[in-house]
């Protein structure tokens, strides 16, 4: 049966089924009259007038939408940009001591900051509290007015001498000297007081105090941060600033424990110096966070000139690091930071270095270097005697040099007793041994570079040294 709506249309021999009132456009245009037909096209061509300005409004609309976003991009990728660098300044100048205090910083239990009416220390072991000075890795210890810090090595060895008071002793004057050795000391650093008297270790308090730039840490402050269970604790053996009523100097050893066995009899034992200074509050802060791969530096670095460069400052130079020594009117001695790999007789020693070793560097880099050698006995002054003095290209350490602790196992300067040939090393606890001059040891040489020795780069820092000549220089043969 076949539904009467549907019509059967055969078009081009092709059977297409289909609506009645649903026709091709050309069978109803035959039937339509003339000016209906031209209503009909009149409206198709507006209907297409009408699509084509609507295509035109769509195209503006997405172009201002584009240009809109875009300059929301702009704008905003401004204000982010201001204000990064608004606050990167702000950083930047903050203090030092308003870094530390910090609300967010203090702790309450385990290591860290402890604040105590406006006191602040610090106690435990791990603590971030690493400042890079003047060449140099210091330890923050508290912070009052200044912010008072202790270097992080033993910086040398001295005999403290036998029943003296703090202000009488080699250590104090050995730290008199110290101090021209800290950049720009009088902008940075302010005077503290230091203790000068017999102390009680169950109730410690002190009467006599001398005001100075630079002393030594106190027996309170090593408990205050937690005795051998803090970050004071360096496994040396070092100097404290106290002693007992019976000229007794207490001394940390190299487990951290507090003795004071400073004296047998008429000899006095030599012990590390960590001197301890007090920065200004009001220091800032150039970079760093504080630990000690990336600690606080409160000052610019690097100079185009090595002689204007920190003392303790890194140096590469022909390939072998280095550490500023020392800077006068001739020249820049350089401390090679580490041991040559050789063993030498004490009486090779000289021979080796401006023979063998000289011929390995650049002898128009260098100037000759002053030397003493004197003897030391307990009861000695570490400053040397001017009628011993010797000149060579290459030289060793002596005793009250800086840095002498970074090493140990090598020869040094000075003798204990000439006749039986007896002569200094540094052993295994940091400390002075005296040894047969026949006995092999390693060697630690001193260069002096010409005043007008260029920096080509680097900071200063153990791990971006200045660089002398070109950076990654590394012609020279290892010993």
């Amino acid at each position: 049966m076949v539904d009467e709506d549907i019509e059967i249309l055969d078009l081009d021999e092709e059977i297409i089924y289909t609506k009645k009132e649903v026709v091709v456009e050309s069978v109803i245009e035959e039937h339509i009259p003339v000016k209906k037909l031209e209503e009909i096209t009149s409206a198709k061509h507006a209907m297409k007038k009408t699509k084509k300005k609507m295509g035109i409004c769509q195209k503006l609309f997405l172009i201002i939408s584009i240009l809109f976003i875009l300059g929301c991009f702009a704008f905003y990728g401004y204000r982010t940009y201001h204000y990064y660098h608004l606050t990167h300044d702000v950083v930047k100048n903050i203090t030092l001591k308003d870094k530390l205090t910090a609300l967010n910083n203090i702790a309450y239990q385990n290591d860290g900051l402890y604040e105590k009416n406006g006191y602040f220390y610090y106690k435990g072991t791990d603590v971030n509290n690493y400042v890079y000075y003047s060449g140099r890795l210091f330890r923050i210890i508290d912070i009052n007015n200044g912010i008072r810090m202790i270097e992080e090595d033993t910086s040398t060895n001295l005999v403290w001498t036998f029943d003296s008071d703090y202000k009488d002793s080699y250590i104090k004057k050995w730290l008199d000297n110290y101090l021209n050795t800290l950049k720009n000391y009088d902008l940075y650093l302010e005077k503290n007081k230091w203790c000068n008297e017999a102390i009680n270790l169950d109730e410690y308090q002190c009467d006599d105090e001398i005001e100075d730039y630079v002393g030594l840490l106190s027996i309170g402050d090593y408990l205050q941060a937690g005795g051998n269970n803090s970050y004071l604790n360096n496994e040396t053996y070092f100097w404290t600033l106290n002693q007992d009523k019976d000229k007794n100097v207490f001394y940390i050893n190299n487990e951290g424990n507090i003795n004071n066995i400073s004296k047998k009899d008429e000899m006095y034992f030599s012990y590390g110096i960590r001197p301890v200074i007090t920065i200004k509050e009001d220091i800032s802060i150039a970079s760093g966070e504080g630990t000690k791969e990336d600690p606080f530096i409160i000052e610019e670095l690097g100079n185009a000139l090595l002689r204007d460069n920190s003392i303790g400052s890194f140096v590469k130079y022909n390939g072998d690091s280095y550490r500023i020594l020392n800077v006068d009117d001739k020249g820049i001695s350089l401390i090679y930071d580490g041991l040559l790999e050789v063993d030498k007789k004490y009486t090779d020693v000289y021979k080796y270095l401006n023979n063998d070793f000289l011929k390995k560097l650049n002898k128009e880099d260098l100037v000759k270097n002053d030397y003493y050698v004197n003897e030391y006995s307990f009861t000695n002054k570490y400053v040397s005697d001017n009628k011993t003095k010797k000149s060579e290209y290459i030289t060793i350490p002596s005793i009250g040099d800086m840095f002498l602790n970074e090493y140990d196992g090598y020869w040094l300067n000075n003798y204990s007793d000439n006749e039986l040939g007896l002569y200094y090393i540094i052993d295994e606890n940091k400390m002075f041994f005296s040894d047969l001059s026949g006995n092999s040891h390693k060697i630690r040489p001193i260069i002096k570079l010409n005043t007008e020795t260029v920096v080509s780069s680097g900071t200063g820092l153990k791990n971006d040294p200045l660089i002398i000549g070109e950076e990654g220089e590394d012609n020279v043969e290892k010993n």
